[in-house]
């Protein structure tokens, strides 16, 4: 699937800063909130025991990394956008407190995660995945800071395979998200970059490829709300002697 949307590290970092004040508004309005049922499936999925290590790549406002934490993860974010990370900073210190430490959040890129190897039980990415300008590099990079049989976890749209869902989806996608988002955000082309982003993005079995050819495995994806989005997992194996 050829890309030819600019994946430009400073534009997509100016465009999410742009957006970072209605983000969350945006993001539960134009899922009809279902944007959260797809978060608690991913935490389900990875079941970690209290106080292990997770690391939120492109966290932006920090729904993830919140909802990591009120299971008693420690939680780290990493993002390239700086005003969504100051939003996801203003949510975490207005959750109910616990014995873990609140998610720190950090100025960082996929493609050069600031942390030593096998650092991570588990690594997620929210709707991030699809903007990275160096794909193969920054699951190289998340290969590489998780630990002996540590998980990832990736949530992101797709396109629908049933005909039908997959023309209401398209049509709702190219023609209602951009105007609602435009009016709200004020930013036309945060949400036109959206569903241009989504057709281009390697998806289903595609991905899963991707992540294998770095050397993950048990490679698995589940299609969500007949296929919007996606969750994807897999396993980095430990060492067999």
């Amino acid at each position: 699937m050829p890309e030819t949307l600019i994946k430009d590290r400073g534009i997509i970092s100016a465009m999410f800063n742009s957006i970072a004040g209605s983000y969350d508004l945006l993001n539960h309005l134009l899922s009809l909130g279902i944007d959260r049922r797809w978060r608690k499936r991913l935490i389900k999925h990875l079941a970690l025991p209290a106080h292990k290590k997770a690391l939120d790549v492109a966290s932006g406002t920090g729904d993830i990394a919140l909802a990591l934490y009120r299971e008693g993860i420690e939680v780290t974010g990493i993002d390239i956008a700086q005003k969504m990370l100051d939003k996801a900073v203003e949510k975490s210190s207005k959750v109910a407190k616990t014995n873990t430490p609140l998610p720190v959040f950090i100025l960082a890129s996929a493609d050069e995660i600031p942390f030593e190897d096998n650092t991570f039980d588990a690594v997620t990415i929210g709707f991030g995945i699809r903007n990275f300008e160096k794909r193969e590099q920054s699951l190289k990079e998340i290969f590489r800071v998780l630990n002996p049989d540590g998980q990832l976890a990736i949530l992101e749209f797709a396109s629908p395979k049933n005909k039908l869902w997959r023309a209401l989806y398209t049509f709702y996608f190219h023609n209602i998200l951009p105007v609602v988002g435009k009016i709200i955000s004020k930013d036309m082309s945060a949400y036109t970059y959206l569903p241009e982003s989504v057709s281009e993005f390697p998806q289903y079995e595609e991905l899963c490829g991707e992540m294998k050819s770095v050397g993950f495995e048990m490679v698995n994806f589940q299609p969500l709300t007949g296929g919007v989005a996606v969750l994807y997992t897999a396993k980095k194996q430990s060492v067999k002697n």
